[in-house]
């Protein structure tokens, strides 16, 4: 071999050991960064519908509605309280995609999951732990119950929140939640959020849309705003306390309604987001979000290319939105083999079945 030959080819060793160093220190550094300082938290609301001595309870409160504080046909409709085991699902797919959690907390009222055992990681919280007015009690509302879970007792500073037909469906790490110099990351959607005078016929969700945008628009600038994707919600203890700060009426408003009604506000999902985004604490999510609508028997065939479509994409977070009736015999079916299909394993805080 000549000498320059030589010359090229300990170049070219020389070159290849410099870039697979590179890669391990590159490795390395990617992997010390994966380590959020903070601790972060997991926090759901859940409720049995089915349970007869919770439905007693919201019956009472529901027929002592008077007409003027009655609240939209959409605040108390079944599905709105139904349990398909949701919650058992969600906590796998935590426990296999983002294992870098905490502790979780799940609240609720006076009930505990038939199929939840004891354990250190997981801590049960009434609501009458949160509120500061018991008078407000009990409650139906999950919006009240939202202007309350920087409550909890021991609860991080850093926390994601779930509802229980939120999961995930890939690995996610606390980057995808938080930044290091403080910000929160959000998952906007491309439509816009409804603003202008209330409509008698919507939702209550596209209800309090408008009266937090009434409440920006005056506060800060009017202005479009995008919704946010039904995914879980990286939030802030110290930050929710200054947007109670701010906004102390919203809470106070939002927490006495036992049922939602067209003067609640969107806090979780609005309202703290861009309350934070107007000084300057949040910062866009990347993560992929798909919201699937199942629905009753007579649509099992918009249900099953929406599952469909599901399984394609496969995205990191995706909610379940249960617009089921008592019927939908088929539906649930689809619903019980998909969860079963994705996440068999039971985690260390399951019952066994057999019990």
């Amino acid at each position: 071999m000549s000498v320059r030959n030589l010359g090229i080819q300990l170049g070219l060793k020389l070159a290849a050991l410099i870039v697979s160093l590179g890669a391990c220190f590159s490795s390395a550094s990617a992997q010390a960064s994966s380590k959020f300082p903070e601790p972060i938290d997991i926090v759901y609301l859940w409720v049995d519908g089915s349970d007869p001595e919770w439905y007693s309870i919201k019956s009472f409160h529901q027929r002592a509605l008077t007409p003027q504080s009655a609240p939209t046909q959409d605040a108390h409709t079944i599905n709105r309280f139904s349990d398909n085991e949701e919650l058992r699902y969600s906590l796998r797919s935590i426990l296999k995609y983002a294992p870098f959690f905490n502790h979780i907390y799940i609240v609720t009222m006076n009930q505990i999951p038939k199929w939840l055992k004891p354990h250190p990681k997981i801590t049960i919280v009434d609501h009458k732990e949160i509120f500061l007015n018991q008078h407000d009690l009990p409650t139906f509302n999950s919006q009240a119950l939202e202007c309350n879970l920087h409550r909890i007792a021991n609860l991080s500073e850093h926390f994601i929140y779930f509802n229980d037909d939120v999961l995930l469906g890939r690995p996610v790490t606390p980057f995808d939640f938080f930044t290091l110099d403080g910000k929160v990351k959000v998952l906007f959607e491309s439509s816009l959020s409804p603003s202008g005078p209330p409509n008698d016929n919507e939702t209550t969700y596209r209800t309090a849309w408008r009266n937090t945008n009434a409440l920006l628009d005056a506060f800060y600038i009017k202005e479009p705003r995008y919704r946010l994707c039904h995914a879980p919600f990286a939030l802030k203890k110290s930050y929710i306390e200054a947007t109670e700060e701010e906004f102390p009426f919203v809470f106070a408003s939002n927490s006495s309604h036992k049922f939602r009604c067209k003067e609640d506000y969107n806090v979780t999902n609005g309202l703290f987001q861009y309350h934070w985004l107007y000084h300057d604490k949040v910062e866009e999510g990347e993560l992929t979000n798909l919201m699937v609508t199942l629905r009753a028997d007579e649509w099992i065939i918009r249900t099953k290319r929406a599952l469909a479509r599901l399984k394609s994409e496969h995205p990191h977070t995706f909610c379940l939105q249960d617009n089921m009736d008592e019927k939908s015999v088929k539906t649930k079916q689809l619903l019980k083999e998909l969860l079963e299909s994705w996440y068999p394993d039971p985690a260390p805080w399951e019952k066994d079945r057999s019990h």
